[in-house]
């Protein structure tokens, strides 16, 4: 696990500056504190900081070449099946230099080419320089849950682990003023395009060939087309299916030479992760959960009792109120684009506070994504309600002065389709509430749009699978963004054992009535797994990961200055806002109305993340203390 960045002009006789590939290297040195790494070569440069997770001797170095020099990569990621990997390899008459997943990654590529990528299970951005072909290999695994950047300039292309690598490279970070809208209702820029003007990022399942000057981008997994290419899951069996390969998924991410924890939050998906790794550990994993003093936001007595059940080492973080606003400008700087959860800081301070423990964590993200879990996909699941409750509850929501969840709903009703209800499934601010702001929003996402359609020829007429496909292809990858940069950030390896490739295109081939079976949320995991859990976690309603961002936004001095000042302060005051707007909306907001949380939220984020990324000055880690126990 590592950060990765290069060099690479299409003249070889230019030489890659020492200086600038160093800068963009140990601006990530939190993504690798073990080791660091560089190669030059004829017009090319690849750097490398190493997190040593597997064979931890000098033999992991970074770049590695190949035997006889003409391969070199650069690599960021575990592949769990490399063992296996290795010994088809050794059959064949490969000898190896290292334990390292590293390796067994080049020698496929020197092997097979691209068509190595559809062997490897795993998380995975990597480069890799073909010094006789002078070209350049960059790929990324199905899911996206390692992040690669890319920019071009000229005749030069430029790739890193984390943009502020290409900015310590020269690279401009200039903030994207198209990007507002998206921004402020999705919280997160999807597809090839950042917040930045001049950064690109390369997809996930897709890799790059760059060739004198020249790169072509090729997407190598499509989830569609591989759940149509899967051999079909028994309904019957289903359950048994889902709970043998769930528990694979958890014993090849536990291999490790170093320590391994779970990240604990009480709720469903996180818990079945610890129960199964439990399962095969024994007692004594490390846990590690973030407490609350709002109780409505504190799941920790939900992981108090799987704790004892599992006999768990347990360890508990609290960020006090006075850290959240150093906190909130530290992530955004790991972070490198606007936070979007909003629960980032938090993720980031119990990895750090984990880190003295263990350096591999495992997590529940994926699990409401691909088994159905979150609470907005149950009105899809009745299209033709949806289409009567259009005609009505728009018009009543003002006069019953619907709150939560209902308001949401009519919101989405209101917007007038059914397609437009998936696309904006996962937002709490609509085009329509930028209005009052003074802007004039287009709802036009063409990447997401682009999503939908081809959601919608995988499942057609079948909403709440169409919300899903959309939300693996947008939602998770900012969710698994914020798990590599706070995680990472803390020189943490977080592994996601639900989304293990063969979970992923086996649930994408499930029928409907199968996956959602049971009547309640995750269904098919409860059935598979529940039995692993106290009964109160299969009682408790859905929590996710929430923080009382209002409440401090109102009540913390800090940050209530932060807001106040919200229409003086860049990029907004530069936005497509009117100031007088932004200041009423202020108002509103300070004065207690709730229905302008998420967007005031959001303002802030931006805000925060200007400070810390874009503006002059910008750009440099701030210094933050430690948060309390």
């Amino acid at each position: 696990m590592c950060g990765i960045c290069g060099i690479v002009h299409r003249d070889a006789a230019r030489i890659v500056d020492e200086r600038l590939l160093d800068a963009m290297r140990d601006v990530m040195t939190h993504r690798g504190p073990d080791d660091a790494g560089s190669l030059r070569n004829r017009g090319a440069g690849l750097g490398s900081r190493r997190l040593a997770i597997l064979d931890l001797s000098p033999r992991g170095h970074m770049p590695m070449a190949t035997p006889d020099e003409r391969y070199h990569i650069t690599y960021n990621g575990e592949v769990y099946n490399a063992d296996v990997l290795r010994r088809e390899l050794e059959d064949r008459g490969d000898t190896f230099r290292s334990r390292t997943d590293t390796e067994v990654v080049l020698r496929l590529y020197a092997e097979r080419g691209p068509a190595m990528l559809s062997l490897l299970n795993g998380m995975f951005a990597f480069a890799i320089w073909d010094t006789r072909e002078r070209s350049l290999f960059l790929a990324r695994d199905r899911l996206g849950v390692k992040p690669l950047y890319y920019t071009t300039d000229g005749d030069t292309l430029l790739f890193a682990s984390e943009q502020k690598a290409l900015f310590a490279a020269g690279v401009a970070p200039e903030f994207d003023s198209a990007c507002w809208e998206e921004m402020l209702c999705f919280r997160f820029v999807a597809g090839e395009a950042t917040p930045f003007r001049h950064v690109r990022r390369l997809l996930p399942g897709h890799f790059m060939l760059w060739k004198d000057g020249v790169s072509r981008t090729t997407r190598w997994w499509t989830l569609h087309e591989r759940a149509a290419a899967c051999e079909p899951i028994d309904p019957d069996r289903a359950v048994h299916w889902y709970r043998e390969t769930f528990d694979d998924a958890v014993r090849l991410r536990r291999i490790s030479d170093v320590p391994v924890g779970v990240l604990l939050s009480g709720g469903l998906d996180s818990s079945t992760v610890a129960a199964s790794l439990a399962s095969q550990s024994g007692a004594g994993v490390a846990s590690f959960t973030v407490t609350f003093e709002e109780a409505g936001y504190d799941e920790s007595a939900l992981a108090r009792e799987l704790v004892t059940k599992w006999q768990l080492e347990s360890h508990e973080l609290r960020v006090e109120r006075g850290a959240l606003l150093l906190r909130l400008i530290e992530a955004s700087w790991l972070n490198d684009e606007p936070l979007a959860h909003g629960n980032e800081l938090h993720l980031w301070a119990i990895s750090e506070y984990a880190k003295p423990r263990v350096t591999v964590l495992l997590s529940g993200e994926g699990a409401d994504e691909t088994l159905g879990g979150y609470v907005r996909y149950r009105p899809l699941r009745y299209p033709g309600l949806l289409g009567a409750g259009r005609a009505v509850v728009p018009a009543l929501a003002g006069a019953l002065r619907l709150d939560g969840r209902a308001r949401k709903l009519s919101r989405l009703l209101a917007l007038g389709t059914n397609e437009a209800s998936v696309l904006f499934n996962t937002c709490e601010v609509l085009p329509p509430d930028l209005v009052p702001l003074g802007m004039q929003p287009a709802a036009r996402f063409p990447y997401r749009e682009a999503v939908l359609a081809e959601a919608k020829r995988a499942y057609a007429k079948d909403l709440v699978r169409q919300a899903m496909y959309s939300d693996q292809h947008t939602f998770l990858c900012s969710l698994l963004d914020r798990n590599d940069r706070m995680t990472m950030g803390a020189s943490i390896e977080c592994r996601v054992p639900f989304l293990d490739y063969r979970l992923v295109e086996g649930l994408a081939s499930l029928p409907t009535n199968t996956l959602l079976a049971g009547g309640k949320p995750k269904g098919l995991l409860r059935a598979a797994l529940g039995d692993r859990l106290p009964a109160t976690h299969l009682k408790a309603r859905k929590w996710g990961f929430g923080v009382p961002w209002a409440d401090y936004l109102r009540n913390v001095a800090e940050l209530r200055e932060v807001v106040e000042s919200l229409p003086r302060l860049a990029p907004i005051v530069d936005g497509p806002f009117e100031r007088a707007a932004l200041g009423r909306t202020v108002g509103a907001f300070l004065a207690g109305d709730r229905h302008l949380d998420a967007l005031v939220r959001q303002l802030v984020l931006v805000a925060l993340w200007h400070q810390a990324c874009v503006a002059p000055g910008g750009g440099v880690r701030p210094a933050v203390g430690s948060a309390r126990r």
